[in-house]
């Protein structure tokens, strides 16, 4: 069993020194084109909150964005869900509420719902709710996934019983 890291006082500059911003916004490009808001979604991901946070979100990301980069590439969202600014309840009155650069893609997640809207609904929440290093990462794998389903062709029954 892998005993983790002993961290002891390392600075996150050691801890994360695996992160490659550079290849993550590679594999955001196309989901977010503008660089502006690429380096905002990037700093978001990988460069706020705790640490296994942002070395968890580019571990996956990392590992999704090779998995599409072997399938063609990540694909633009098409169909998707703007994904709301949470702020925390102290700045709720004071501060007017925008939306992430990049949206939910919810086609692969239409077919998860099997047509329920609500149920749909409950995903988009689930999926967007939170601190933005949460909801951001929950969007670009969603966009990843997505695009990997997309370059496997068409979808089969997703009803895995007899």
């Amino acid at each position: 069993m892998h005993k983790g890291p002993s961290r002891g006082g390392l600075p996150a500059s050691r801890v994360l020194g695996f992160v490659d911003e550079a290849r993550l916004d590679g594999w955001l490009v196309p989901l977010v084109p503008d660089a502006g808001d690429r380096a905002f979604v990037t700093r978001c991901l990988v460069g706020e909150g705790p640490i296994h946070h942002r070395g968890a979100n580019y571990i996956l990301l990392a590992l999704l964005g090779r998995a599409v980069q072997a399938h063609g590439g990540a694909r633009p969202v098409e169909d998707g869900e703007p994904v709301p600014m949470r702020l925390p309840p102290h700045l709720a009155e004071s501060v007017e509420e925008g939306v992430y650069p990049l949206a939910l893609p919810v086609r692969a997640l239409r077919d998860l719902a099997d047509g329920d809207s609500d149920h749909l609904d409950a995903m988009i929440d689930c999926l967007t709710d939170g601190p933005p290093q949460h909801a951001l990462a929950n969007v670009v794998m969603v966009a990843l996934i997505e695009s990997l389903l997309a370059s496997s062709g068409p979808a089969g029954p997703t009803d895995p019983s007899p």
